[in-house]
């Protein structure tokens, strides 16, 4: 208003998917942070991402693809590499950087322990395709 302009943070406990998909073309920018990886299907995040973000926005993202699910032998998830990612962003988003860097997660500076993680980094502008298809929740 007034020239002046205004910003919104998000943040919210509940399930990614049913909180946000609601939200078609309502964000400028989205920044997920050790996030991708918590995803049952990752596909999913990605084109409620593509949906909320609106053409030219920005998404950014740091973290590993560790999965938490591979681990657990009775859950049921979607756990691929990068190589096989990429593409299913790039159907939506157009990637603008892209590096791999180390990130520490919960870390106490002070502390004598600290886990350092190898992680993915973009920046990537949400393109005109459309957010459209049909994946189904793994639960």
């Amino acid at each position: 208003p007034n020239g002046v302009q205004t910003a919104e943070l998000s943040m919210c406990a509940g399930e990614f998917v049913e909180v946000y998909a609601p939200q078609e073309k309502a964000w400028d920018a989205v920044l997920t942070c050790f996030f991708l990886d918590t995803a049952k299907n990752v596909f999913l995040y990605i084109r409620t991402i593509a949906h909320i973000i609106r053409p030219g926005g920005v998404w950014a993202n740091i973290g590993p693809l560790l999965y938490h699910y591979a681990e657990q032998p009775d859950a049921i998830s979607i756990e691929i590499s990068w190589e096989e990612l990429k593409p299913a962003i790039a159907k939506y988003f157009d990637f603008k950087e892209e590096q791999i860097c180390e990130a520490y997660y919960t870390t106490n500076a002070s502390g004598l322990f600290h886990t350092r993680y190898r992680c993915k980094f973009f920046v990537a502008i949400r393109n005109k395709a459309p957010a459209f298809g049909k994946s189904f929740p793994v639960f």
